[in-house]
């Protein structure tokens, strides 16, 4: 109130506040440090907070705003050390009395099939929630690997047979697979078992999700004028839904996207993709497929995880 009462620049004050924590529901708490990062960014002014909170680090210790200083006391004078390193983290958080995983372990998993799929999800994200949520802060991304997808399952502990339970990594969930329902004439097929399986599992655990895309795999999404760079000549098309993008031994020679459009036999996949996300706008994203209305699900959930709109 005072810059109003004075009527002078808000960034002409230095802000304090000590221990916000107290008596707050930790997603009330997580509203006000999203409250008060956003102020201080949008006044360019610079806000100082005491805090005993894991909250306020699991918040603020992924932001590219934020400083975390230790301060300590040897019973003579203090001593005040920035926090940067993830092993100086660890040591704050015993100190604090938590245990690592009230700060590393993450509200929720993205599961992808390899990096390039991270890559493509978070610009989606970033995109499609106008930057809102954030990987490291809100959820993270892991890979699983494809084929390894046979290898994993979804369910109770209690039932779980020789294979992976990403269930007890985190029981919140989004997975992100390939649909892979194409022939040469472009006409879908069934899921194959291993898909069909862990969707039938997915379905059943709560706050989780399984996007099993629409397109032949993740790559079909990008629009032609992302993919100019790679073309001989002028923009190539649209890559179709079931067309099959890179090459393979099981199609026709000249059959993929990548030897009809780009007349290119391979390309790198991270190489790809950050060629192209960067580019990527919504405008250019929401007409491909069933994107927008996967990711407008994916980011629910993320919301969900971080308990917004619960208290």
């Amino acid at each position: 109130m005072i810059p109003h009462i004075e009527q002078k620049p808000k960034h002409t004050y230095v802000y304090a506040f000590e221990e916000l924590e107290n008596n707050l529901h930790p997603a009330l708490l997580r509203r006000l440090f999203r409250y008060l990062e956003e102020y201080a960014v949008d006044n360019n002014v610079h806000i100082f907070l005491t805090t005993h909170s894991s909250t306020a680090l699991d918040l603020f210790g992924s932001s590219d705003k934020a400083q975390i200083v230790s301060v300590t006391h040897d019973g003579k004078s203090a001593h005040a050390k920035t926090i940067s390193a993830h092993f100086d983290q660890l040591s704050v958080i015993a100190e604090l009395g938590a245990k690592p995983s009230d700060l590393l372990q993450a509200n929720g998993i993205i599961w992808v099939e390899g990096p390039s799929d991270r890559v493509y999800i978070n610009k989606w994200i970033q995109l499609f929630s106008d930057g809102k949520w954030r990987e490291g802060r809100d959820y993270q991304c892991a890979f699983y690997g494809g084929a390894l997808l046979a290898r994993l399952e979804v369910i109770e502990p209690k039932d779980e047979k020789d294979f992976v339970n990403l269930l007890q990594i985190n029981p919140n969930m989004v997975l992100v697979c390939d649909g892979d329902r194409t022939d040469k004439t472009g006409k879908s097929s069934v899921l194959k078992e291993r898909v069909a399986r862990i969707k039938q599992q997915v379905e059943r655990i709560p706050n989780s999700y399984i996007w099993i895309t629409d397109a032949k795999e993740i790559e079909n999404y990008l629009p032609g004028e992302l993919l100019s760079v790679y073309a001989a000549n002028g923009t190539p098309a649209d890559p179709s839904q079931y067309q099959r993008f890179f090459p393979s031994k099981k199609t026709d020679k000249g059959f993929s996207y990548l030897e009809s459009q780009l007349g290119r036999k391979s390309i790198d996949k991270m190489e790809l993709a950050l060629e192209t996300a960067p580019r990527m706008t919504k405008e250019m994203m929401r007409l491909r497929f069933d994107l927008e209305k996967q990711m407008t699900a994916i980011i629910d959930k993320i919301a969900r995880w971080n308990f917004e709109g619960e208290v």
